[in-house]
């Protein structure tokens, strides 16, 4: 809060920060005796000056070198506005003569049309003018009105003939002819159907009824309308330097008010008021107490506003290669402010998922160059892209590790198993990915109650620690049972504590109402009740749904293995290689664009409900710095 031209130094100088996301002053003074008193501005008063000077250096197919301004410019509002009207207004003379020449071009190409046609006849115009249907009017209207004019014709002594369609603006060009008695008529009629007319000057009938002259005529119009278009080209080149310093300075003023589109004013104090990530709150204070020494930086914790009911935004950071997979969290929706956030569990987990179920070196490499493709044609976006290639590299690894190259388990041994001869390994380990990752929901889980202190949810709920715990005892239980794990507990032992914390997730009410003072971990009763048990078969189904990675591994070898079994099919008759190769290239072409995309989905699944499913809130809102670049 200052004097405003040092709050402009300020948004200046934030503006190259990158870290600033404007908000309205009144979030700041709610319930403040300041409240309401400022006056508001919700708009950027350079916007239209910037939009005009783009319309200019785009027509003259020219960049403006822009650079990072270090300091406010000069000129004031009132003076870069004069210097844009003075550039607006040349612009706009320029447009408007080319589209008047293009007017008097198409009439001159209707004349010669029409002329084409007259002395196919034998006449002349001369010899219209003299005859008994004395007047001709040409012009141009929609297909709609000429489709009117042409029955309204038929019933009056008119004639009324088509010359040319202009597909692109879905015109026709039409001559009337009609007599003296008929002429105010005719003219209404004309009217009615908006048709726009071309004047036809008798003292220039002679040029009509020469074709070489109209068409003379017409390229003197097209070179005029060409230079006219140049104008921009030229007008820029020979004021290159002035046009470049007030570009920048509007560019720079429409930027620094990107920042206080929101700012308020109080006499002559304005108000600037925006989110800044806590660790660089500091460093914007500092810089502040620099630039602006009469202004005063007042701030308040993210976590205090929130608990007055304030959506704050969120910052995601994460490594460069990790924060590729950004984009397959906010296809869900983003982390609320506070909330953990999953991008670095889904990178590891998607590349994991996906290479499992479509493990192939020569299908994975043909994954990856079908999404650079894709990326080059910009029929796939950069981000999703950056996933794909990255999927299908981790494909390539588990092809290694199958012995897996365009579905031949033959040609290569496998580094550690091949998903059709090894199926009863396969499809206990595909479980046990579901049994860690799910672990690691709930732990996610319990992390989130206990950052945001709801303890009893945590610690007592079946989606907290009870619950981990009881599923921790019955996968080992079930493990001892199929002698896989030799140290079990014993029968009595392990009946005695899953039973405690069955008691302990059915009376969580009662405890955290001891405990923590009233708050609880369900409705009660029944409700609660079921709601254990709902949690009790998501485990178990959670966990076999897991079982879909070992399924289209297998079904990715089986797929594979009949377009190999296709191809010799057809491999004895007549031109047998090339229908092999034919078959061979269209299977597996299908193979990595159906199946690619089948193993997308299904990993997008196992990613949203079996894993964001146990942890993930989502609905936050990300934060949206102003930076010096214009986004769009």
């Amino acid at each position: 809060m200052g004097p405003g031209e040092e709050i402009e130094r300020v948004a200046l100088a934030l503006l190259g920060t990158g870290n600033f996301e404007p908000m309205p002053p009144d979030v700041m003074t709610d319930n403040h005796p300041l409240s309401g008193r400022f006056q508001l501005f919700r708009g950027n008063r350079y916007d239209s000056l910037l939009e005009k000077l783009d319309k200019l250096w785009n027509e003259a197919g020219s960049s403006v070198p822009l650079r990072p301004a270090d300091h406010i410019p000069a000129a004031s509002l009132s003076e870069l506005e004069a210097g844009v009207e003075k550039i607006t207004r040349f612009r706009d003379e320029w447009a408007a003569k080319v589209e008047e020449l293009k007017e008097e071009y198409e009439s001159w190409r209707s004349i010669l049309e029409f002329g084409n046609v007259v002395r196919e006849t034998g006449r002349s115009f001369q010899d219209l003018s003299r005859a008994p249907y004395g007047h001709i009017t040409i012009g141009s209207l929609t297909r709609e009105n000429w489709r009117r004019l042409s029955e309204t014709s038929r019933a009056a002594p008119a004639l009324a003939m088509p010359l040319m369609e202009n597909a692109s603006e879905k015109t026709v060009t039409a001559v009337v002819f009609y007599g003296s008695a008929y002429r105010e008529e005719m003219q209404k009629i004309i009217s009615s159907v908006h048709m726009r007319t071309i004047a036809l000057r008798p003292e220039e009938f002679e040029i009509y009824d020469n074709p070489d002259a109209v068409r003379y005529r017409m390229e003197a119009i097209e070179a005029e309308i060409q230079n006219y278009r140049e104008m921009p080209v030229r007008y820029v080149a020979g004021n290159h330097l002035d046009l470049e310093k007030l570009y920048s300075a509007v560019y720079t003023m429409q930027r620094i008010y990107s920042i206080c589109r929101f700012s308020g004013e109080l006499s002559d104090i304005m108000v600037l008021s925006g989110w800044v990530p806590r660790e660089n709150y500091a460093a914007v204070s500092a810089m502040a107490a620099r630039e602006a020494p009469n202004t005063l930086v007042m701030a308040e914790d993210g976590e205090v506003l929130e608990k007055a009911g304030n959506e704050l935004p969120t910052l995601l950071r994460n490594w460069p290669l990790i924060r590729r997979f950004q984009e397959i969290v906010r296809l869900y929706s983003l982390p609320a402010y506070g909330e953990l956030d999953p991008t670095f569990a889904v990178a590891i987990s998607f590349c994991l998922f996906f290479g499992f179920m479509f493990g192939d070196i020569g299908h994975g490499l043909a994954l990856i160059a079908g999404t650079c493709f894709l990326e080059r044609k910009k029929i796939m976006g950069a981000a999703i892209a950056s996933v794909m290639k990255i999927a299908g590299t981790v494909s390539v690894l588990f092809g290694f590790l199958y012995g897996n190259v365009f579905g031949s388990e033959e040609l290569l041994p496998p580094i550690w198993l091949s998903p059709m001869k090894d199926v009863e390994t396969i499809l206990p380990v595909s479980i046990g990915v579901g049994i860690v990752f799910l672990s690691i929901g709930i732990c996610f889980k319990i992390y989130n109650s206990i950052i945001e202190r709801r303890w009893s949810e945590a610690l007592l709920s079946p989606e907290g620690l009870p619950g981990l715990l009881f599923y921790w005892l019955a996968v080992a239980q079930i493990l001892a049972m199929s002698g896989i794990l030799e140290n079990a507990f014993a029968p009595r032992t392990f009946y005695m504590v899953m039973l405690a914390l069955f008691v302990v997730m059915i009376f969580g009410n009662s405890i955290a109402k001891l405990l923590f003072h009233g708050e609880t971990v369900d409705e009660g009763g029944v409700t609660h009740a079921f709601s254990i048990l709902h949690v009790m078969l998501n485990f178990l189904s959670n966990t076999a749904s897991f079982v879909r990675l070992a399924a289209f591994a297998l079904n990715h070898a089986g797929l594979s293995l009949a377009v190999f079994t296709l191809g010799d099919l057809v491999s004895n008759v007549p031109g047998g290689k090339l229908l092999n190769a034919f078959v061979l290239l269209l299977g597996h072409l299908v193979i990595v664009a159906l199946e690619g995309f089948i193993v997308f989905v299904q990993t997008l699944r196992l990613e949203y409900y079996e894993f964001f499913g146990k942890f993930y809130r989502g609905d936050g809102r990300e934060f949206t710095p102003v930076l010096w670049e214009r986004r769009g």
